[in-house]
C-alpha cells in the first residue's frame, strides 16, 4: 500500500494534524512581529524569537509532537504503549491541541502590537491542530463505542 492509499484512510482529523503540524514549523520562521521604523527600515521577529518566544516554541514542538505521533501510528505501523485507564491516545491529542492553541494565545497576550502575517497564520495552524485533536477524540469515541482501548489512531 502506498502512501497516497494510506493518507486516504485517515480520519479527518489526523489528515489535519498531518498537514497543520509542518505548515506551523514552517510558519515559525515567518515574521509573526512587524515593526516598521519609516526611512531606517523595519524589523521582524520571528516565532522563535521575543517576544514571547516560549510560548510560541512550545506551540510548534506540540505540532511537530502531534505530527509524529500520527505520522508514526498511521504510516509507519508503529504499535503505542496501552495507556492507563480512561487516558486514550484521542484524549492525548485534544489535550496537546488544546494546548498548542492556548500558548499561541499566550504569545499574543504579552505583546498584541506589531503582529506580523507569520502570527495570523500561526494562529490559524494551532486553531487547525486543536480542530484536529478534537476531531481524532470524535473518531475514536465514535471507532471505540467511547472504551478506551488504547490508540486507534
Amino acid at each position: 500500500m502506498n502512501l497516497q492509499e494510506q493518507f486516504q484512510k485517515l480520519g479527518l482529523g489526523e489528515k489535519i494534524i498531518l498537514i497543520a503540524g509542518p505548515l506551523l514549523f514552517i510558519d515559525s520562521f515567518l515574521p509573526w512581529y512587524d515593526v516598521d521604523l519609516g526611512p531606517f527600515g523595519s524589523v521582524s521577529r520571528t516565532a522563535w524569537q521575543s517576544p514571547g518566544a516560549l510560548w510560541s516554541m512550545l506551540a510548534v514542538f506540540i505540532g511537530l509532537v502531534m505530527t509524529g505521533l500520527v505520522a508514526a501510528v498511521r504510516l509507519g505501523n508503529v504499535k503505542l504503549p496501552e495507556m492507563p485507564q480512561g487516558v486514550t491516545w484521542g484524549r492525548i491529542m485534544l489535550g496537546l491541541g488544546g494546548a498548542a492553541c492556548c500558548f499561541v494565545v499566550l504569545k499574543l497576550i504579552s505583546e498584541s502590537s506589531f503582529l506580523g502575517f507569520g502570527f495570523y497564520i500561526g494562529i490559524i495552524l494551532v486553531i487547525a491542530l486543536a480542530a484536529g485533536g478534537f476531531l481524532t477524540f470524535q473518531e475514536e469515541k465514535q471507532v471505540d463505542g467511547g472504551a478506551d482501548a488504547g490508540p486507534s489512531m
